[in-house]
């Protein structure tokens, strides 16, 4: 993703000025493609093995695939823009779990949680809400965001929450973010996980530790549900209403956007696949004039959960702060696949069909 660029020069000296001059005026007019020289380049003894802590040793599993064979760290979680215009994205393919919450006209935006993956390019990067404040203190992660509703950033001061604002955060965090010059604002704002987390580092942030855990199904284990070919959840814009179709032969859901019923993909042109979709209805309110949200992600309420083909009608519970509990209608948690997980909040009155 990171463009690099070389020049050939001769001995001339005129030939010489005009490349510098040159050089300079485009420096200055494309700075995303000289991103690597400015923000990525590390000297070997500052990327030393961080010492991070390990999960008890009776944890029920890993909720994040990779932790045993990749560097471990503390979860990124970076807001991201899905209208037309900021597709395809970049980094939902390679986040551990994904979260898509509704905010203002009808829209979703997605929550990518980073854990095991150095990732070149992210985004696009948009502004915060209230509950991606609280999704982040749930998976103990840094919010990474381009500012926010007054009430994000009221949570953010209050709690005094780490996090990584490109509008208000400062120059040294303002470097770790770029704009692409393909794109139009405010849909090209990009960053890369090496640079938050060198920038999380530089600001004395806390970066070792895990993000929580759920339990795993066991690769023999009987998957519990009724079979189940596609999932459509329908919210109010068009634009966003999404369907996962159970894939037989890959064994995990596909993602489509089905206001063309076109198949969710990212910039290299490769579909968007999850092992596991989680939905979870919620109570909502609109706010302010502006259409702002109030989400109720506390408490309990009714879910669905998709893993192997099936779907299974459950419950989930949460206190504030701690990790969102799924579980069968008999109180039993319920085990997920190994593999990318999405999280779909769901206010009720939006229609799901199965």
């Amino acid at each position: 993703m990171i463009k690099k660029w070389k020049l050939a020069v001769g001995g001339l000296a005129a030939f010489f000025l005009s490349i510098a001059l040159g050089a300079g005026a485009y420096y200055l007019a494309h700075p995303y493609f000289f991103k690597s020289a400015v923000n990525n380049e590390v000297p070997e003894q500052e990327q030393e093995e961080e010492v991070v802590e390990d999960p008890a040793e009776d944890a029920p599993g890993y909720y994040f695939a990779g932790w045993k064979d990749k560097a471990r760290g503390r979860a990124l979680a970076v807001v991201i823009d899905n209208v037309k215009a900021a597709r395809p994205q970049t980094g939902l393919e390679d986040a551990d779990v994904v979260v898509e919450v509704p905010v203002e006209g009808g829209i979703t935006r997605f929550l990518a949680l980073i854990c095991c993956d150095n990732l070149d390019l992210v985004g696009p990067v948009r502004s915060a809400r209230s509950y991606f404040v609280d999704l982040a203190e749930e998976y103990k992660a840094i919010l990474v965001h381009a500012g926010g509703s007054p009430d994000s950033l009221q949570q953010l001061a209050a709690r005094k929450l780490e996090h990584l604002d490109e509008i208000t955060g400062g120059g040294q965090v303002a470097g770790a973010f770029w704009r692409a010059p393909d794109r139009s604002k405010p849909h090209n704002l990009y960053t890369s996980t090496d640079t938050l987390r060198r920038t999380a580092k530089k600001l004395q942030m806390n970066t070792t530790t895990l993000p929580p855990q759920r339990k795993l199904l066991a690769a023999d284990a009987e998957i519990e549900g009724e079979p189940v070919e596609n999932v459509h959840i329908m919210f109010p814009q068009k634009s966003s209403m999404v369907r996962f179709a159970f894939d037989q032969k890959k064994g995990v859901f596909a993602r489509y956007i089905t206001d063309q019923d076109q198949p969710h993909l990212n910039a290299e042109g490769e579909q968007l696949l999850v092992a596991n979709v989680l939905i979870q209805f919620a109570d909502s309110r609109v706010i302010d004039g502006d259409g702002r949200l109030k989400i109720a992600l506390t408490g309990e309420g009714d879910a669905l959960i998709f893993r192997g083909g099936k779907v299974l009608k459950g419950r989930w519970q949460k206190t504030a702060g701690e990790l969102t509990k799924f579980t069968d209608r008999n109180g039993k948690e319920v085990s997920l696949l190994e593999g990318p997980t999405w999280l779909v909040i769901v206010p009720k009155g939006v229609k799901v069909e199965y």
